[in-house]
């Protein structure tokens, strides 16, 4: 295999993403970390957004259904935070720091800080965000765990995808994935619908691209969108794209789905949709030029089945969050039991352990997939064959813990108020009288269910599960791989050597 390389400097131009003033201010400093204020600016770059109502969104950066911009830029700001820097950063063998996101795991011990990492950010956003900070290099990682594949293709597309992942960490940018096709008639080939994205026109100096794409989630927020074609049955080779494309390229257009978080209502009364939320969108290619440095392979069928290699990383970094987000849900089961005075009840103990045993279960195949990594093409890969098995238990189980969380609460769920009842000059003091916790006021006790509707209930929630089902890869697909990937011949040779027989 080949050993991986490490450029000195990047033959990418930043001034091509339209941030040099941001970059430029990083070079002068000597630093390779952005404040969340310099990431906000550099989210002012013409990119082109269209919101659910049909409205071009000048700044995507005040714009009340992107507010999860400043969710973002709080743990951009926390990357300097002492308490939290050596979380959230490493130090590079130049002396400065940069996003542990983007640090090439050579070793184990990089893996378990980008696991570090995940909890910081999982535990800031209650694991709401699939696309958090340090998602986003994860598709570029799982490039460079397979780049013998685009050695054999192209020594020059190797190289870009080292030179992406070397400009990504020096300027501290924000990648999120792009994979899936819009879901189309399946009566019609897949190469002759109107939506699969596809090369038009091939270049000396780039290639031009049509067509559309979903979800790639906080992708108005992000700086780049790794492209991935994989699952590719009855795609042809103009549609067999790698590449990295930049948020602001003219031609692209991203519209935004409907938001389901509410918004414009006090904090107490939606503690979690008042921060925003993860906006999915349509994305369309209206002959969208990319420099050829921004090609990491083309035209290349044979990349088409590399979905459990090239993600690998990706889908590891879900089932991580999914572990600490579950480590959440034991924290709010406890609660709700205590608040309820419920905790002593058999049945409610059953369940709170119920929902423990699913936060343990995938605390350990988050360790173990560490413990047991493997090592492709000089970095060190989280243990595939288990990341599977631990993504397909995730997510079989989310639904059911989730509606566990729902009925420990009883009428809790249902019997809420928002704060304007209980500032009421009549109905507020009764309601203190009649409703109150153990331990905890009648208004608190309401916060706190406001808190649990918007984690497990609410529209917002109702997003996240089915986002978290398909995110992580349909179950059935999931299945499959468990089947196809897991290596169990050496098991049944001991046993066949045990009974003797061939």
């Amino acid at each position: 295999m080949t050993t991986l390389s490490y450029p000195e400097a990047a033959s990418f131009d930043p001034k091509r993403l339209r941030i040099d003033k941001v970059t430029d201010q990083l070079d002068a400093a000597g630093g390779h970390l952005m404040t969340g204020a310099q990431y906000k600016a550099s989210l002012r770059d013409g990119r082109r957004i269209i919101s659910s109502q049909g409205e071009e969104i000048d700044d995507v950066t005040t714009h009340p259904d992107l507010r999860a911009v400043n969710t973002l830029a709080g743990i951009q700001d926390a990357q300097f935070e002492p308490a939290h820097q050596d979380t959230l950063t490493y130090v590079a063998d130049d002396g400065g720091r940069r996003a542990i996101g983007w640090q090439i795991p050579t070793t184990r011990e990089h893996l378990f800080a980008k696991r570090e990492a995940t909890r910081f950010i999982t535990q800031r956003t209650m694991g709401m965000y699939g696309r958090p900070n340090d998602y986003g290099p994860m598709m570029a990682l799982g490039f460079l765990s397979t780049i013998d594949r685009i050695e054999k293709e192209s020594p020059e597309f190797a190289e870009n995808i080292r030179n992406f992942v070397k400009l990504s960490g020096d300027y501290n940018l924000l990648s999120t994935d792009l994979i899936a096709d819009p879901q189309s008639d399946r009566n019609v080939p897949r190469n002759e619908r109107p939506s699969q994205l596809r090369i038009v026109e091939d270049r000396p100096d780039g290639i031009v691209i049509t067509g559309a794409k979903v979800a790639g989630s906080i992708g108005s927020l992000a700086h780049f969108f790794t492209l991935s074609t994989t699952l590719g049955e009855g795609v042809g080779p103009e549609a067999a794209i790698w590449a990295a494309i930049p948020m602001n390229t003219p031609g692209l257009s991203l519209v935004l789905r409907e938001p389901t978080a509410r918004m414009n209502t006090p904090r107490n009364d939606h503690p979690l949709d008042h921060a925003g939320e993860e906006l999915d969108q349509t994305i369309l290619f209206d002959n969208v030029f990319l420099p050829r440095e921004y090609v990491f392979s083309k035209y290349n069928l044979g990349l088409l089945d590399l979905y459990y290699e090239s993600c690998v990383y990706s889908l590891w970094s879900i089932m991580t969050r999914l572990a600490f987000r579950a480590e959440m849900f034991t924290g709010v089961a406890q609660v709700i039991t205590e608040i309820l005075g419920t905790n002593k009840i058999p049945g409610v103990q059953a369940a709170v352990a119920d929902i423990t045993l699913y936060a343990q279960t995938l605390k350990a195949y988050s360790l173990a997939t560490i413990s047991e990594s493997v090592e492709w093409n000089g970095v060190h890969v989280p243990n595939p064959e288990l990341t599977t098995a631990g993504r397909l238990y995730s997510i079989e189980n989310y639904p059911r813990i989730t509606y566990q969380i729902r009925d420990l609460c009883g009428q809790a769920l249902i019997a809420r108020w928002p704060e304007k009842v209980w500032d009421h000059p009549e109905f507020g003091p009764r309601m203190e009288a009649f409703f109150p916790g153990t331990g905890v006021s009648a208004r608190e006790k309401n916060t706190f269910f406001n808190f649990v509707w918007d984690l497990v209930a609410g529209a917002h929630a109702g997003r996240v599960g089915l986002f978290e089902n398909v995110n992580a890869t349909p179950p059935a697909f999931v299945r499959h791989l468990v089947y196809t990937k897991t290596d169990r011949s050496e098991a049944a040779r001991r046993v066949r050597d045990y009974v003797g027989i061939a």
